[in-house]
This record gives C-alpha cells, sequence and structure tokens, in this order.
C-alpha cells in the first residue's frame, strides 16, 4: 500500500541526531505493535519525551496518548494532547518526536501526516514504520525517518541519523 500524496516530499540529510534508548526503541515497538495487533489492525501512535540539546534530540521515555483510529488513521484528541504536555512538564521534558505505524511497507509521510503532525517545530521529528508496528523503528529497518526543516517536513535520508544508545556497554 503506497500513502497518498499530492504533494512533493522533500528529502535531505537531518540537522542533527536523534538518540533514544534502548527501552524506548522496545516499547514503541510494542505499543504500535499492540495497536497493529486488533481486528480490525489500526494505526498506532507513540510520543517520544526527552529534551532538544543544540541541534540533537535526546529521548528518554514514551507516552502513549488516547487517540481515535482505524486501519488508515491515527488521530490524537485534546484531552489527550493535553495530559501528554502536562505528564512530560512532570518529567521536565517535551513531546519532541512522534512515531506512529502506517498499514503496508511505505514509510514516507502522507499528506495528512504532514499537516497533522502535534505542534510541529524546527528540528522535531516524525518516525513511520511500516506494516502496522511490525517494521522498525530504525531507518535500517526500514522505518521512514521524518524531520520538520524551514517550515516543512523532509524525509531523512541517510541511516545514521537515529542512534539507539544500548542499556549496557561494554569496554
Amino acid at each position: 500500500m503506497t500513502v497518498h500524496r499530492t504533494r512533493p516530499l522533500p528529502t535531505g540529510p537531518a540537522r542533527g541526531r536523534l538518540v533514544i534508548t534502548a527501552d524506548v526503541r522496545d516499547r514503541t515497538r510494542q505499543l504500535l505493535a499492540q495497536a497493529g495487533a486488533t481486528t480490525p489492525p489500526h494505526e498506532g501512535l507513540v510520543w517520544w519525551l526527552g529534551r532538544k540539546v543544540g541541534t540533537d534530540t535526546y529521548v528518554m521515555s514514551t507516552i502513549s496518548p488516547a487517540v481515535d483510529s482505524g486501519p488508515q488513521h491515527v488521530i490524537a484528541n485534546e484531552s489527550s494532547v493535553g495530559a501528554a504536555a502536562t505528564a512530560a512538564r512532570a518529567l521536565r521534558l517535551g513531546i519532541v518526536a512522534q512515531t506512529h505505524s502506517h498499514p503496508g511497507v511505505d514509510t514516507r509521510h502522507s499528506d495528512g501526516d504532514d499537516d497533522l503532525v502535534l505542534m510541529p517545530f524546527e528540528g522535531m521529528y516524525s518516525i513511520v514504520t511500516a506494516r502496522y508496528g511490525n517494521g522498525d523503528v530504525l531507518p535500517a529497518g526500514g522505518a521512514g525517518v521524518h524531520q520538520f526543516q524551514d517550515g516543512r517536513w523532509v524525509l531523512v535520508t541517510g541511516e545514521d541519523t537515529l542512534i539507539v544508545v544500548p542499556d549496557e556497554v561494554h569496554a
């Protein structure tokens, strides 16, 4: 299945890096796959909580908002946006990225994705996974990484933009 696009989707390098923990990666996969496991399968949505430091974005936690979802859409309502923002502020974090799933293997933003991302800001990331969340959240595994640049969404080229920090580092 191909996403609905009537406007060009520019491509280019990321401005900065997106750094997530292994726990964030694993929890995001789990939450998106849960939405896709419904009958019929639904698209899922997970927001990533963290901080921007310079051009880099560091993600420490996830939040799964209450959504209206279906086989080809997912959108958060106003009250879930407020609840998520309150939860993030309590941790002194912000909603710095979103992840959502698509039905097929096309992980580009649709026109709707461009228009419906929660309060986009310069440098914000939006990750799209394939097959109702059964695809990877990493670009090397097929995820689409998008970044809000100069007032528009850009499909990021290169697989080294999203970095996963392992739970344990061995020297």
